[in-house]
């Protein structure tokens, strides 16, 4: 190691200095210098002397308490309020997790015996969309969503194919994804449409006209099968006289040629809960009228509007005049008493009108014990969100179908004179 020399010129020996003097000197020389240096750092006591070594610790400890007393409230809340931030990420990210995975496993079709043999179609054009809310409607699994994601993870919906397919109710995703993988059979498809505002006669004579089978066994089975059905869709109990009027839903259907009368019916009552459980009906609603006589109001509004506008204010009358305890008079109420034939018919008789049912809402209060037709989605929607008025009346004063409403008889008599100049007496 290399030793540092100094060159600085020493103070030259004064004769008899002694050794001992020139080491205090030194001494007191590198003290000097020290103070100096620091001089503007250090702080004078209250006698004017620099402070100790012990005095300056004490300072720095006082510093050092008071910094830390300060900030003491900060550091005492900070880990509370991390605790709750990440408390509530966790609760938000658990409940999103449950939602989600609940859309997945929840039931949302018809609830439908498992283990029995039944018939699917896979129209033509269908997309995975499609066949998972067709085989949740005849009940193969529970959810279309989670349908979908499985049939993607196995690399269904590429080769599934259309037409005629046995499949088992409550069997379940991957026995049914099997099942659709496998060509299906060959049968004729018969497409089959039933029209709004058809009573179950006219049903079942559009069907035997479409499908080939017998009007007579459709009509009565339709007219006292409401029991057999009241354990899958519990509105149907207490159904008139057994009958599942207002429940076959109209709608476009494809059957295959050796359908049967139970098939027919069981699709369109599937199909009439798949529209009415999408519907939103408010709660208030749903206190004041069951869903039989919900669509008892949708028969009323579908018979009785000619045009879709106006399906709400006929509901929107019904419950008015039933506020007022107001017979409701609705023509349609009798025409479902007559024949087919009379069915068109603008006007009724005296005679008509005094016709013994307790259909008849002209002397009848009340709405009529069951509905009266096969209502469509919009007069369905009519029902469950009328229009507020104070309509009490309305007569048909057009050949293109619109109506006029009053609020008075004195309107509704006025009314009533331009639809005779119109149509005649």
């Amino acid at each position: 190691m290399s030793r540092s020399i100094d060159y600085r010129p020493r103070k030259p020996k004064e004769k008899g200095e002694k050794l001992s003097d020139r080491i205090r000197a030194h001494d007191s020389s590198r003290l000097t210098h020290r103070e100096t240096r620091n001089e503007g750092k250090s702080t004078l006591d209250d006698s004017g002397a620099s402070p100790t070594r012990a005095s300056r610790r004490k300072d720095s400890t006082d510093t050092l308490r008071h910094s830390t007393s300060t900030l003491r409230p900060y550091r005492s809340k900070s880990p509370l309020v991390a605790l709750i931030a990440l408390v509530a990420i966790a609760a938000l990210i658990i409940s999103m997790v449950f939602c989600g995975w609940y859309q997945l496993i929840r039931s949302t079709g018809p609830d439908v015996e498992p283990g029995k043999e039944v018939a699917v179609i896979i129209p033509e054009g269908s997309g995975v969309r499609d066949i998972a809310n067709i085989l949740v409607e005849r009940g193969i699994v529970a959810n279309p969503l989670m349908f979908q994601i499985m049939a993607r993870l196995k690399g269904g919906g590429t080769y599934f194919q259309p037409g005629r397919f046995m499949l088992i109710t409550g069997s379940g995703y991957d026995a049914a994804i099997a099942a659709l993988s496998i060509p299906p059979e060959t049968a004729e498809i018969v497409r089959v449409t039933i029209i709004e505002g058809l009573r179950i006669d006219q049903v079942a004579q559009s069907v035997a006209d479409q499908l080939g089978l017998s009007p007579t066994e459709f009509e009565q089975r339709a007219k006292s099968a409401a029991p057999d059905y009241v354990d899958r869709y519990p509105y149907l109990e207490g159904a008139f006289m057994d009958s599942l009027e207002g429940f076959l839903f109209p709608d476009t259907y494809e059957f295959t040629a050796d359908a049967t009368v139970d098939d027919v019916i069981e699709r369109q009552l599937a199909r009439f809960d798949e529209v009415w459980k999408s519907i939103e009906v408010p709660a208030d609603r749903l206190e004041r009228y069951s869903v039989a006589e919900l669509v008892t109001i949708a028969s009323l509004c579908e018979r009785e509007a000619r045009l879709d506008d106006e399906r709400p204010l006929v509901a929107s009358v019904i419950d008015n005049r039933l506020e007022s305890a107001m017979l409701l008079q609705f023509c349609s109420t009798v025409q479902f008493l007559l024949p087919p034939e009379r069915l068109t018919d603008l006007r009724l008789s005296d005679a008509d009108t005094r016709i013994s049912s307790p259909y008849n809402t002209y002397i009848n209060e009340g709405l009529p014990p069951g509905p009266i037709a096969s209502p469509s989605r919009l007069s369905l929607e009519a029902a469950a969100r009328p229009a507020q008025t104070e309509y009490l009346y309305f007569v048909l004063t057009s050949t293109t179908g619109e109506q006029t409403f009053s609020t008075t008889f004195e309107e509704h008599e006025e009314a009533t004179r331009i639809s005779q100049e119109v149509f005649g007496q």
